[in-house]
């Protein structure tokens, strides 16, 4: 059985510093592909593309995330294609065909625990023939986020929720 770590992308700066948010869904994704590398051949999809609110460099954030990875030492060779997505339901629409075509049954979803409802949500209804697994990277209020910043992030999913239920 074919299996694929999903990350998906927050934000980066201007010089491609991952947001603390980004940098978390990375860690989580390392734990992931450690105790799952024991036991089977894993894949990694970086998701994120280019945009105005999320990254505005040269580079996709997607490849932003494989370099983090890269740097702590993730071989090449485990990522797959980029999703140059920009937003959560894009996420999953860019990543059906990639996770199709690397014949992946198996996905072990990773984004930060404010957002897994969502992208449960989605991904489940866009990639219904695939078995999925969480992984949810635990927001700190102070090290990840200021407890504003949280309470609007979480208010944000509340209604995107709302509004994805109605086309998933």
């Amino acid at each position: 059985m074919s299996v694929a770590i999903v990350i998906l992308g927050h934000i980066n700066d201007e010089l491609g510093q991952l947001s603390a948010i980004a940098t978390l869904r990375c860690e989580t994704a390392l734990t992931a592909l450690s105790f799952m590398k024991k036991t089977r051949n894993v894949k990694i999809l970086c998701t994120g593309g280019f945009g105005k609110s999320f990254n505005t460099t040269q580079i996709s954030h997607g490849q932003h995330l494989k370099n983090y990875l890269r740097n702590k030492g993730v071989s090449n060779s485990v990522f797959i294609d980029v999703a140059l997505s920009t937003y959560t339901l894009e996420d999953a629409l860019l990543s059906k065909p990639i996770l199709e075509k690397d014949l992946i049954h198996h996905v072990v979803l990773v984004t930060s625990d404010f957002h897994m409802e969502r992208a449960k949500l989605v991904f489940e209804h866009v990639i219904p023939n695939i078995k999925f697994t969480y992984a949810e990277a635990i927001t700190c209020i102070g090290e990840s986020v200021s407890q504003q910043e949280l309470t609007r992030l979480i208010e944000h999913e509340k209604q995107a929720i709302k509004r994805d239920r109605y086309c998933c």
